[in-house]
């Protein structure tokens, strides 16, 4: 008898838990205000970026004559053996100055993101938006921030 009593007790907690916590999740249930932004044309207007496209431009030009330079004294070399060698510092020198170049853009690059990154969540924040995705995410609905973003990217 008390097992049973015991059971039905429990099974009337477990019953009450389980309502109280579905009543709970549907009275919470408040459709989410949707934005969308156009980040390539957020990206395009940092001139964070456009200073580091620059550089990479100017770096890359460098390179290419120093490229030439090592082609035309690699040339100069009279034996196989001594233009594979050199070849081979060459070769070593320019992936040290690929990775340079590289890892210096993309840090930039990064900077940009987390400086986008807070400016959409707090322009998003103060205008009450729930969920801010990727315009070439959204295939229909949503209020495009981009414009009320843009005068915060620097």
């Amino acid at each position: 008898m008390k097992k049973s009593l015991m059971t039905l007790v429990l099974c009337s907690f477990a019953f009450g838990l389980g309502f109280g916590v579905n009543n709970i999740a549907f009275s919470d249930n408040v459709a989410p205000k949707i934005a969308y932004v156009n980040v390539s044309k957020l990206v395009a207007a940092s001139k964070t970026i456009k200073a580091a496209q620059a550089v990479q431009e100017k770096q890359t030009q460098d390179m290419i004559k120093w490229f030439n330079t090592a082609s035309a004294d690699i040339q100069k070399q009279q034996s196989q053996a001594g233009k594979d060698a050199l070849a081979k510092k060459y070769e070593a020198q320019l992936n040290v100055k690929k990775k340079a170049i590289s890892d210096a853009y993309m840090k930039k690059v990064n900077e940009v993101d987390a400086q986008l990154d807070s400016a959409i969540t707090a322009k998003a924040k103060g205008l009450g938006y729930t969920i801010v995705l990727r315009k070439d995410a959204v295939l229909f609905g949503g209020v495009d921030i981009t414009n009320q973003i843009l005068p915060m990217v620097k």
